[in-house]
């Protein structure tokens, strides 16, 4: 098997995954009393601890305050947004459904990409946005209006 295709499944995989979070985390905070930030908290606990025990077992060496504080003030938005995701997973989900929610997702990560592209934010290659792609996410604006629209 190619790593092309292995790597394809890999996504692939990563994103029926990412489709089980929402409904996941839904159902956590509304266990543990329906505020978001506990039920957050303990999300990215448990993937502190996973990767954690990942970087032990793999003896992955750390940067060193020096290479940390070195670093674009933006690479820490990561952490940032993804608790902000989480957050908004727990509380849309049980009120749009899973499908809705992602096919939003995905609008809005298509929406930022072609924005990050065109730009060149982040340390990207500018990649100026042109006429297919503001009509592929046309259509993925459609899909939405579709999903929203069926019940």
């Amino acid at each position: 098997m190619t790593s092309g295709l292995l790597a394809g499944f890999a996504v692939v995989l990563g994103g029926v995954l990412v489709a089980a979070q929402g409904p996941i985390y839904a159902r956590l905070s509304a266990l543990v009393g329906g505020n978001p930030l506990a039920p957050a908290f303990l999300a990215f606990a448990t993937a502190t601890l996973v990767l954690g025990t990942a970087l032990l077992a793999g003896q992955v060496r750390l940067p060193d305050a020096r290479q940390l504080m070195g670093l674009p003030w933006w690479v820490w938005l990561g952490g940032l947004f993804g608790a902000y995701q989480v957050m908004v997973s727990m509380q849309a989900v049980p009120v749009l459904g899973v499908t809705l929610f992602l096919m939003l997702v995905i609008l809005g990560n298509m929406a930022g990409a072609a924005v990050f592209d065109h730009f060149g934010w982040f340390g990207l290659p500018r990649r100026p946005v042109d006429l297919k792609a503001v009509l592929g996410i046309a259509l993925i604006f459609a899909g939405v209006l579709l999903t929203a629209s069926r019940g």
